[in-house]
């Protein structure tokens, strides 16, 4: 990476911000239970796209960026990461 290209920021990838919007309107709505179907789960966990190492970038982003407000980024993309589980379940 050239030092004119910013780094990587969670907060800034729409995989991230737009199933954390999905999943918070969800919870506005009322929704209280997320089912999951492990075996869509396992498959998403390791297919060629995987939830597993987006997550590890989107984390470790969370360190670099965040640590002067308290790591918020990491709770959100729990939430988020559940949300692509639960889409990939139905």
């Amino acid at each position: 990476m050239s030092d004119t290209e910013e780094s990587y920021y969670w907060g800034n990838d729409p995989y991230w911000t737009d199933a954390l919007d999905r999943f918070l309107h969800d919870r506005q709505s009322g929704e209280r239970t997320i089912t999951l179907d492990l075996d869509a789960v396992e498959e998403a966990i390791y297919g060629d796209d995987s939830p597993a190492f987006r997550l590890m970038d989107a984390l470790a982003s969370v360190k670099e960026h965040e640590g002067w407000e308290g790591y918020r980024g990491t709770p959100r993309l729990i939430f988020a990461l559940l949300q692509h589980f639960k889409e990939r379940s139905r």
